[in-house]
Protein backbone atom coordinates (compact mmCIF):
# COMPACT_ATOMS: atom_id res chain seq x y z
CA UNK A 1 0.00 0.00 0.00
CA UNK A 2 1.51 3.35 -0.97
CA UNK A 3 2.60 5.65 1.86
CA UNK A 4 -0.18 8.24 1.44
CA UNK A 5 -2.86 5.56 1.67
CA UNK A 6 -1.20 3.97 4.70
CA UNK A 7 -1.04 7.34 6.47
CA UNK A 8 -4.65 8.06 5.54
CA UNK A 9 -5.75 4.71 7.02
CA UNK A 10 -3.81 5.56 10.20
CA UNK A 11 -5.62 8.91 10.41
CA UNK A 12 -9.00 7.22 10.03
CA UNK A 13 -8.06 4.85 12.86
CA UNK A 14 -6.80 7.77 14.99
CA UNK A 15 -10.01 9.72 14.43
CA UNK A 16 -12.22 6.74 15.34
CA UNK A 17 -10.01 6.05 18.36
CA UNK A 18 -10.09 9.67 19.54
CA UNK A 19 -13.87 9.84 19.19
CA UNK A 20 -14.35 6.51 20.99
CA UNK A 21 -11.98 7.58 23.78
CA UNK A 22 -13.74 10.95 24.09
CA UNK A 23 -17.08 9.20 24.48
CA UNK A 24 -15.73 7.29 27.49
CA UNK A 25 -14.31 10.45 29.07
CA UNK A 26 -16.99 13.08 28.49
CA UNK A 27 -19.79 13.85 30.95
CA UNK A 28 -23.47 13.38 30.10
CA UNK A 29 -23.81 17.13 29.41
CA UNK A 30 -20.90 18.19 27.20
CA UNK A 31 -19.55 21.67 26.61
CA UNK A 32 -19.25 21.27 22.85
CA UNK A 33 -18.83 24.82 21.56
CA UNK A 34 -16.51 27.50 22.80
CA UNK A 35 -16.22 31.22 22.18
CA UNK A 36 -13.07 33.02 21.07
CA UNK A 37 -12.14 33.46 24.74
CA UNK A 38 -12.26 29.67 25.26
CA UNK A 39 -15.36 29.71 27.46
CA UNK A 40 -18.10 27.18 26.81
CA UNK A 41 -21.08 28.73 25.05
CA UNK A 42 -22.80 25.66 23.61
CA UNK A 43 -23.80 22.33 25.10
CA UNK A 44 -24.63 18.88 23.80
CA UNK A 45 -25.65 15.47 25.01
CA UNK A 46 -23.24 12.59 24.71
CA UNK A 47 -25.33 11.04 21.92
CA UNK A 48 -25.56 14.40 20.14
CA UNK A 49 -21.78 14.81 20.35
CA UNK A 50 -21.27 11.28 19.01
CA UNK A 51 -23.68 11.87 16.12
CA UNK A 52 -21.93 15.14 15.26
CA UNK A 53 -18.49 13.51 15.50
CA UNK A 54 -19.50 10.62 13.26
CA UNK A 55 -21.19 12.96 10.79
CA UNK A 56 -18.25 15.36 10.51
CA UNK A 57 -15.83 12.46 10.23
CA UNK A 58 -17.82 10.88 7.43
CA UNK A 59 -18.32 14.19 5.64
CA UNK A 60 -14.69 15.30 5.74
CA UNK A 61 -12.46 12.27 6.19
CA UNK A 62 -14.47 9.94 3.96
CA UNK A 63 -16.31 12.55 1.89
CA UNK A 64 -13.29 14.28 0.34
CA UNK A 65 -11.74 11.10 -1.07
CA UNK A 66 -15.18 9.93 -2.22
CA UNK A 67 -15.78 13.25 -3.96
CA UNK A 68 -12.42 13.00 -5.73
CA UNK A 69 -13.28 9.47 -6.84
CA UNK A 70 -16.60 10.65 -8.26
CA UNK A 71 -15.00 13.62 -10.01
CA UNK A 72 -12.35 11.39 -11.57
CA UNK A 73 -14.93 9.01 -13.02
CA UNK A 74 -16.25 11.67 -15.38
CA UNK A 75 -14.66 13.84 -18.02
CA UNK A 76 -12.86 15.99 -15.45
CA UNK A 77 -15.09 18.99 -16.07
CA UNK A 78 -15.61 19.48 -12.31
CA UNK A 79 -11.88 19.41 -11.55
CA UNK A 80 -9.88 22.62 -11.38
CA UNK A 81 -6.11 22.11 -11.37
CA UNK A 82 -3.33 23.79 -13.30
CA UNK A 83 -2.63 22.30 -16.75
CA UNK A 84 -5.76 20.16 -16.65
CA UNK A 85 -5.80 19.94 -20.47
CA UNK A 86 -2.36 18.32 -20.44
CA UNK A 87 -3.29 15.73 -17.83
CA UNK A 88 -6.70 14.86 -19.24
CA UNK A 89 -5.77 14.82 -22.93
CA UNK A 90 -7.68 11.80 -24.33
CA UNK A 91 -4.82 11.05 -26.74
CA UNK A 92 -2.50 10.36 -23.77
CA UNK A 93 -4.26 7.98 -21.36
CA UNK A 94 -1.03 7.39 -19.39
CA UNK A 95 -1.15 11.05 -18.35
CA UNK A 96 -4.65 10.58 -16.97
CA UNK A 97 -3.45 7.59 -14.95
CA UNK A 98 -0.73 9.73 -13.37
CA UNK A 99 -3.21 12.56 -12.81
CA UNK A 100 -5.66 10.22 -11.07
CA UNK A 101 -2.87 9.01 -8.76
CA UNK A 102 -1.74 12.56 -7.92
CA UNK A 103 -5.23 13.97 -7.47
CA UNK A 104 -6.33 11.04 -5.29
CA UNK A 105 -3.20 11.38 -3.16
CA UNK A 106 -3.81 15.11 -2.78
CA UNK A 107 -7.35 14.58 -1.55
CA UNK A 108 -6.16 11.89 0.86
CA UNK A 109 -3.49 14.26 2.23
CA UNK A 110 -6.01 17.07 2.73
CA UNK A 111 -8.63 14.75 4.25
CA UNK A 112 -5.98 13.15 6.45
CA UNK A 113 -4.61 16.45 7.72
CA UNK A 114 -8.13 17.64 8.47
CA UNK A 115 -8.90 14.33 10.17
CA UNK A 116 -5.90 14.75 12.45
CA UNK A 117 -7.07 18.22 13.42
CA UNK A 118 -10.57 16.91 14.11
CA UNK A 119 -9.18 14.04 16.22
CA UNK A 120 -7.18 16.58 18.20
CA UNK A 121 -10.35 18.59 18.77
CA UNK A 122 -11.93 15.55 20.46
CA UNK A 123 -8.97 15.43 22.84
CA UNK A 124 -9.28 19.17 23.45
CA UNK A 125 -13.00 18.81 24.12
CA UNK A 126 -12.30 16.20 26.80
CA UNK A 127 -9.67 18.41 28.42
CA UNK A 128 -11.98 21.43 28.27
CA UNK A 129 -14.79 19.49 29.95
CA UNK A 130 -12.48 18.54 32.81
CA UNK A 131 -12.20 22.23 33.75
CA UNK A 132 -14.67 23.84 36.12
CA UNK A 133 -16.25 25.66 34.39
CA UNK A 134 -15.50 23.99 31.04
CA UNK A 135 -13.00 26.02 29.03
CA UNK A 136 -10.61 25.42 26.14
CA UNK A 137 -6.98 25.94 26.95
CA UNK A 138 -4.36 27.54 24.76
CA UNK A 139 -3.16 24.11 23.53
CA UNK A 140 -5.74 24.20 20.75
CA UNK A 141 -4.07 27.09 18.91
CA UNK A 142 -0.78 25.32 18.14
CA UNK A 143 -2.29 22.40 16.19
CA UNK A 144 -4.68 24.76 14.42
CA UNK A 145 -1.79 27.01 13.33
CA UNK A 146 0.24 24.00 12.15
CA UNK A 147 -2.76 22.72 10.20
CA UNK A 148 -3.41 26.06 8.52
CA UNK A 149 0.24 26.56 7.54
CA UNK A 150 0.46 22.98 6.25
CA UNK A 151 -2.75 23.20 4.21
CA UNK A 152 -1.94 26.60 2.73
CA UNK A 153 1.57 25.36 1.91
CA UNK A 154 0.25 22.20 0.29
CA UNK A 155 -2.30 24.12 -1.75
CA UNK A 156 0.49 26.48 -2.87
CA UNK A 157 2.51 23.49 -4.08
CA UNK A 158 -0.55 22.14 -5.92
CA UNK A 159 -1.16 25.52 -7.54
CA UNK A 160 2.45 26.10 -8.59
CA UNK A 161 4.37 22.87 -9.17
CA UNK A 162 2.46 19.66 -8.45
CA UNK A 163 0.63 19.55 -11.78
CA UNK A 164 3.22 21.28 -13.93
CA UNK A 165 3.78 19.11 -17.01
CA UNK A 166 7.20 17.49 -17.29
CA UNK A 167 9.48 19.59 -19.53
CA UNK A 168 10.49 16.67 -21.71
CA UNK A 169 6.90 16.02 -22.79
CA UNK A 170 5.84 19.58 -23.65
Amino acid sequence: MPLVRTLYAAVVAAYVGALAWAMTQLPARIASHFGADGRADGWSTRSGYLAFGVGVGLLVIVGLPLLSHLLLRGSGAGINVPHKDYWLDPQHPQRREEFVRRFTDDMLVIAGATGLLLAWMHVETVWANRQDPPQLGSAMWGPLAVYLVAIFGYVAVIATTRYRPPRARR
